[in-house]
């Protein structure tokens, strides 16, 4: 292949042969088709002929040996343009190759790194703004950047930083923990919110929180550190609020159950005259009956173990009346399982007397197969029914009830034991429903409010269970709900 043959098969190139005075001789090269694409070759006989005048003298400049080389837009391609001029300096080749794709590619990757420049500086402003100190390490600790945050927060400057370590700015204490944490990371890939003390330029002692990240391509490891110092401070006395809080009210809960007892024990006192007048009346009749008997001198041995018996019957009954009443005050701290209807009869039967004094009639209702046992405590649980027992026999009482009724019925639903007071006692207030479990809050001439608020105390919070109130026909209905034991 001869060299003319080579210049028209030179890949992406124009080429120009040139007589002295810029005619052109000859166009070769493989983008020749390009150009006849847009002018019409047989007509064009001068360079100044094809480029606008901008680029023509451009091509000048490289013509008379002023620039070695240069760079042009033509046919909406990108040229680098070299002169090559024959020995016998009357012809010249004017090289234009394309560097279109390159130039693309230069572009790109122009941007690129203006993008990656933007980046770094949009990271460098986060990093500078951030409300945590950002570090970065080496795999043995020793800082090799640290944000403004970290600098001002430790009292460092970047140099200065740079001869220090997470390890040495840590108190003594927490030096080796310090290292630990270094290892871990780096085994591990992170490790979260890592507690310790450390030391400012000025000796000030920091509480702080970090979290290490290991970066394995680059051998580094990212460090966030808060100041946490204001934050434990404030979780302290927080603390010691709540405790002092905690104090007052468990102070105040233990005033009301100490007035829920006496209160329960003005009644119980008054449970245990009613029970014991008609056994004292019994006994000061049978004192009387032997004054008289030994006037007659006709005591025998049979009569005097008919009135001992009878005597000892009515002594046991009022101790009996005694043991219960003192069982019923007895406080247990440990939650234990009791059968829900023995508690129901026990409780009744402390106030049996005066319900009957009262023609107030007392039922209660309960399936033969029910589950009737429960954890919690027996005693309270009992103060619980008494509580309303007594609070429905006053309302009776109160509408001059004549046939006053209590209806107790219990039942399950869904693993659930359930214990309903139904009264026929002229209900509650609608406005007074809302309030009813609220603590001294009383409908009652001489109450101490603190009876229904105990009740609902002991049920919600002391057996996690519920109790609700509502109007029912002409009476006040109380449910309780208990979990079964069985499905604890």
């Amino acid at each position: 292949m001869n060299t003319t043959d080579m210049l028209r098969s030179f890949p992406q190139a124009l080429i120009f042969n040139l007589s002295k005075e810029y005619s052109i001789n000859a166009i070769y090269g493989e983008q020749r088709k390009l150009l006849a694409e847009n002018f019409d070759l047989t007509k064009v006989i001068k360079l100044s002929m094809l480029f606008d005048n901008g680029v023509y003298n451009k091509l000048l400049s490289l013509l008379h040996g002023e620039v070695n080389s240069l760079s042009i837009t033509f046919l909406n391609h990108d040229y680098d343009v070299y002169l090559n001029t024959g020995e016998d300096e009357e012809n010249s080749l004017l090289y234009l190759i394309d560097i279109t794709r390159f130039s693309n590619v230069e572009s790109q990757l122009k941007k690129s790194v203006n993008d990656l420049v933007s980046k770094k500086e949009e990271l460098q402003a986060v990093f500078d703004l951030a409300a945590n100190g950002i570090s970065i390490l080496d795999h043995n600790g020793m800082f090799l950047y640290a944000n403004k945050f970290f600098q001002n927060m430790m009292e460092y400057t970047m140099e200065e930083l740079y001869s220090e370590s997470c390890i040495s700015l840590s108190s003594p204490e927490y030096a080796n923990a310090s290292e630990t944490a270094v290892e871990k990371a780096i085994k591990y890939g992170s490790i979260q919110n890592f507690r310790k003390v450390c030391v400012t330029k000025s000796g000030l002692h920091l509480n702080a929180s970090m979290s290490l990240s290991y970066l394995k391509s680059r051998d580094e490891i990212v460090m966030i550190t808060s100041d946490i110092t204001q934050d434990i401070k404030y979780q302290e006395e927080l603390k010691c609020q709540v405790e002092l809080e905690v104090a007052k009210r468990t102070e105040q809960y233990e005033i009301m159950c100490h007035q829920s007892r006496l209160a329960a024990m003005g009644e119980m006192i008054d449970s245990i005259a009613h029970q014991w007048r008609q056994p004292l009346n019994g006994l000061g009749l049978i004192v009387q009956g032997l004054k008289h008997i030994s006037r007659s001198e006709t005591l025998d041995k049979e009569s005097l173990v008919e009135i001992e018996s009878e005597i000892m019957e009515k002594i046991n009954y009022m101790s009996q009346t005694i043991e219960d009443f003192s069982g019923f005050f007895r406080i247990s701290k440990t939650k234990e399982s009791f059968d829900v209807l023995h508690s129901i009869e026990d409780a009744l039967r402390l106030i049996d007397v005066q319900l009957k004094s009262h023609n107030v009639k007392v039922s209660i209702k309960s399936k033969e197969e029910l589950s009737q046992e429960v954890i919690g405590f027996p005693n309270e649980f009992k103060q619980v029914v008494m509580n309303i027992v007594h609070n429905a026999m006053t309302a009776i009482v109160k509408t001059s009830q004549k046939n006053g009724a209590i209806d107790i019925v219990l039942d399950s639903v869904e693993e659930k034991l359930t214990i309903c007071i139904v009264d026929n006692g002229g209900g509650i207030e609608e406005k007074n429903l809302d309030k009813i479990f609220d603590p001294y809050f009383t409908t009652r001439e001489n109450g101490s409010g603190i009876g229904l608020y105990m009740s609902k105390v002991i049920i919600e919070h002391h057996m996690q269970g519920y109790l609700n109130v509502q109007n029912h026909n002409d009476g006040t209905k109380f449910c309780i709900e208990l979990r079964c034991k069985e499905s604890k």
